[in-house]
């Protein structure tokens, strides 16, 4: 939906003219993309015709169903939907789907409050005096160019892969153990991100992800076995204590039920009463910078900010809307994600390149890979990487710096 204009061969062009064919051009490519979702989604049954189909046609057919199209038909580009189209439904039980230690273990009221709510946290994991060694491990990685992306401007992205420092800490029980509870035993880790939001960093809004492919817009970056099952879940990790003013999470809980529509334009209040859209610094947009404006009727008690201590954790759903205020303190938010799938998820499927259409990002995979946090790969659908492990210099170095 963002506006990409092309000024090539317009550049003696008095303002007035270069702004009546900016707009024409973007009313013709509006209308394009029209005609092509009306032609895909009346054509959609009849699946032979993929064959012929351009790349981004056929996977346009493959991942947009018949809501998502229309949808978007109707109201004339207007309205489209945040990710693929899906509800979350609660399990048959509530029991966690794995026994472990007692001190890891959930009960049955808490993984029925996760699926109620969308997320379950502050879970604690380290005690402050061994979030000194780790803070000390993540933070060197952020001082090493990275080996899976080398030329891509985010260096934070995948560093699951390249640093052992990364992997050491995302592999440990108290986090595998927690998510096998709801997952189940066979675990792969597809991907991971750094967070370092400096002080007066801006926020990040409402936004929402069931298989990720907003990324690319006509093909869906996971492929699950069955699509409204819980197949993926985020773990985000406070290297430093995460608060309020510094930019800490907030969840819309219950929003996980479905994938919520955007609308082009409107004011972005999207609270009620309004105002409680601006807890989010995006008075409530999904991006400010495309314009759309999130369907979702917020009220004040849906909305759950989730502080994190250093060392402590919050497990969630992408599919539950969250953001973060901006860092309006003299310190720094810092934290990492890690993403985890079951082993019946394909990612990436048939890509050598993956275009994040957002970030105006490609990302080479040749270096990419599923690293098997848990358990034993049963589908073996994805390409698989070795985990990092540390060199014996760089053990020697780890063990004197103690």
């Amino acid at each position: 939906m963002e506006k990409h204009y092309d000024s090539v061969g317009v550049g003696n062009d008095n303002p007035a003219q270069t702004s009546r064919r900016a707009r024409r051009r973007e009313r013709i490519r509006r209308l394009v993309i029209w005609i092509v979702m009306l032609w895909v989604g009346l054509t959609k049954p009849l699946k032979f015709l993929r064959k012929i189909y351009p790349y981004k046609i056929r996977e346009l057919a493959r991942s947009w169903d018949y809501k998502m199209l229309w949808t978007y038909v109707f109201s004339r580009g207007k309205r489209v939907f945040m990710d693929q189209n899906c509800v979350m439904k609660d399990p048959p039980t509530f029991q966690p789907l794995i026994k472990t230690r007692a001190e890891w273990q959930f009960t049955e009221e808490d993984i029925r409050t996760f699926y109620r709510d969308g997320f379950i946290g502050p879970i604690t994991l380290w005690t402050p005096e061994e979030m000194v060694e780790i803070r000390r491990k993540v933070d060197s990685v952020m001082e090493r160019q990275s080996k899976v992306y080398p030329t891509a401007q985010n260096q934070y992205r995948d560093r699951y892969i390249d640093a052992p420092e990364f992997w050491e800490v995302i592999s440990m029980p108290q986090l595998s153990e927690r998510l096998a509870q709801l997952l189940g035993p066979d675990l792969l880790v597809w991907r991971s991100q750094i967070f370092n939001k400096k002080s007066g960093d801006p926020e990040i809004t409402w936004h929402q992800a069931s298989t990720y492919m907003a990324e690319q817009k006509v093909k869906a970056t996971l492929e699950p076995a069955r699509l409204n099952q819980l197949f993926q879940l985020t773990t985000w990790i406070a290297i430093d204590d995460a608060y309020f003013e510094n930019g800490c999470m907030h969840f819309l809980k219950g929003t996980h039920r479905k994938m919520w529509s955007m609308r082009l334009g409107g004011s972005g209040f999207i609270g009620n009463p309004p105002e409680v859209a601006k807890i989010i610094g995006g008075q409530g947009r999904f991006a400010k910078s495309s314009g759309l404006t999130l369907e979702v009727p917020i009220t004040e008690d849906m909305i759950v900010p989730m502080p994190l201590k250093s060392g402590q954790c919050v497990i969630f759903t992408e599919r539950c809307i969250h953001g973060s205020p901006p860092n309006n303190s003299p310190n720094r938010r810092f934290g990492f994600v890690f993403r985890t799938i079951r082993t019946d998820v394909q990612v990436y499927r048939g890509e050598t390149i993956h275009e994040v259409t957002y970030l105006k990002e490609k990302y080479n995979l040749d270096n990419w890979g599923c690293a098997q946090l848990r358990g034993e790969d049963k589908y073996h659908l994805n390409r698989m990487i070795q985990p990092p492990a540390y060199q014996d210099s760089e053990l020697a170095a780890a063990s004197t710096s103690k």
